[in-house]
Order: structure tokens, then C-alpha cells, then sequence
């Protein structure tokens, strides 16, 4: 427990890490309080006032619909970043557990599920995006599915690898011995001992899970109009050069997201690398 700990306080304590878990939490509560905090609904349309400069009414100006721009950016943001966490989140369990499943009983089973892996990642992920919309019909949740058929891979990779390593320990090799179960070893042990590394996968895989919805959303296979969301907000705006704030405020947002997570997940492995050392 010290151990952790000393490891959280030397995380914390890095000039960088605070600076982005402050933009990162600032960012994501003002998106979570977006009915508080939008002065307008994200829908709302006044052709009278498009493309108004910004304003105390209209904080960041309104687009080629008169709509608010702010209002759209933080419900956008809720989109945005709440697909993503899901993504993420139901890729990185199940793979998770995949992987300790396969390096926990290695043989035949562990070969199936290298192998059955190694056959998804040799396809581009847009083939089962494409192939599931085309199915299914445009829309998030064609997205989102298509995307989890995959992703969940990384995360079966690494854990199994990791587990694989722990298995080596003389801990978990004692806890064999003394006739401990394998889900006690795996959830009691194992899964304790890569979770900071599954963390640090985690974080940096959710800065490129935001990136992709954004791009399917940009494409017009994501979130369809006229909810707010921010790919397709840079979509909206690329017809008009001319009014760059239409593009510029959701791709800030995508921009100081994806950076802030990934640094933070470099931080991280630093911190664990420093820790086994």
C-alpha cells in the first residue's frame, strides 16, 4: 500500500501532470454542466443571427445556422467524450480479462486467442466500421459497435502479456502452491499488480477513441445532425473558411483532450518505469 501510494505522490507531484489534469478537469466538468452553463439550447436556431461576432450573449459567436457556438461546444463535449469513455470502457474490461484468461492458462487456449487477435488486427479498423454501417445504418451506436469488435484487442494483448510476467513472481507462484483458485490469483493478485499499466493503456487509448469518433463524425457515419458533437462540428464549419470559429472551439476541445490524456498515460508508464527500478 506505501508503495502505491509513494508512487500516486510522485505522479501527482510531476509540474506537467498538474497542469494537465486541471485543463482535462476543467474541460470535462464544464461539459457535464452543460445545462447549467450553455446560455442557449444547442438546437435553438435564429438565421437572423448567424454567424454573429462574439458577444456578452453569445461568448463565442453563433454559426452559418445562428445557433451558439459555446452551447453547442459543451453538449458537443458531452457527446463526444461520453462515447468515447464507453468505447473505452467496454474494450478495455472484457479485453482485459481476455488477456488474463490467456495468460493464466496458456496452451491451446492462449494460442486460439493470440491468433483469433492477430487475425482483427490485420484488418483496418474503418473496414468493420464500414462494413457494420452498411449494415446496421449510420449512426453512433453502428459506430461504436463496429469499433469495439477491435479495440478490445489491445487490451487483451498487454494484459496477457503482463499476466504472463506476474505468473513468474514468487508471490503468485507461492499462492499456486498453497492451493489458491485461479479467479482468487487472478483477481486478487494479478489483476492488482498490472491494473496501473492497464490505467496508463487506458488513458492513452481513450485520447485516440475521442479521435476516431470525431473522424467518423466528421465523415458523417458518427452523431447526425442537429445534435452537437464536436467532429461534426469541424464539419459544419468546413463550407465556411471564412468564420474559422466554427472549426476552431471544437477542435481546441479535441486537441487539449487527446493531448492532456496522453500525456498524462506517458507520465504514468514514466512513474510505473520508475517504480520497478
Amino acid at each position: 500500500m506505501r508503495q502505491k501510494n509513494g508512487m500516486l505522490g510522485r505522479f501527482l507531484r510531476r509540474p506537467t501532470v498538474i497542469v494537465y489534469l486541471t485543463l482535462l478537469g476543467v474541460l470535462v466538468a464544464a461539459c457535464l454542466l452543460a445545462p447549467v452553463l450553455s446560455p442557449f439550447d444547442p438546437a435553438f436556431m435564429d438565421i437572423s443571427l448567424k454567424f454573429a461576432p462574439p458577444s456578452p450573449v453569445h461568448p463565442l459567436g453563433t454559426d452559418y445556422l445562428g445557433r451558439d457556438i459555446l452551447s453547442r461546444v459543451l453538449w458537443g463535449g458531452r457527446n463526444t467524450m461520453g462515447y468515447a469513455a464507453l468505447v473505452t470502457l467496454f474494450s478495455a474490461l472484457p479485453g482485459t480479462g481476455v488477456g488474463m484468461l490467456s495468460g493464466w492458462t496458456g496452451g491451446w487456449a492462449d494460442e486460439a486467442i493470440t491468433k483469433a487477435s492477430d487475425v482483427l488486427r490485420a484488418f483496418p479498423s474503418i473496414v468493420f466500421v464500414l462494413i457494420i454501417v452498411s449494415a446496421l445504418g449510420i449512426g453512433i451506436q453502428s459506430v461504436c459497435l463496429a469499433m469495439l469488435t477491435t479495440r478490445w484487442i489491445w487490451y487483451a494483448r498487454m494484459a496477457r502479456n503482463l499476466a504472463r510476467a506476474e505468473l513468474t513472481r514468487t508471490s503468485i507462484m507461492a499462492s499456486r502452491l498453497a492451493g489458491s483458485r485461479w479467479p482468487r490469483l487472478l483477481t486478487r493478485h494479478i489483476l492488482p499488480a498490472i491494473l496501473p499499466q492497464m490505467l496508463a493503456v487506458l488513458a492513452i487509448d481513450f485520447g485516440s477513441t475521442l479521435l476516431a469518433i470525431s473522424g467518423y463524425s466528421f465523415l458523417g457515419l458518427g452523431i447526425l445532425a442537429p445534435l452537437p458533437e464536436w467532429g461534426a462540428m469541424i464539419n459544419d464549419g468546413r463550407n465556411y473558411m471564412e468564420h474559422p470559429g466554427m472549426m476552431f472551439w471544437p477542435g481546441l476541445c479535441v486537441l487539449v483532450v487527446v493531448i492532456s490524456v496522453n500525456l498524462l498515460g506517458d507520465r504514468l508508464r514514466d512513474t510505473l518505469e520508475e517504480n520497478r527500478t
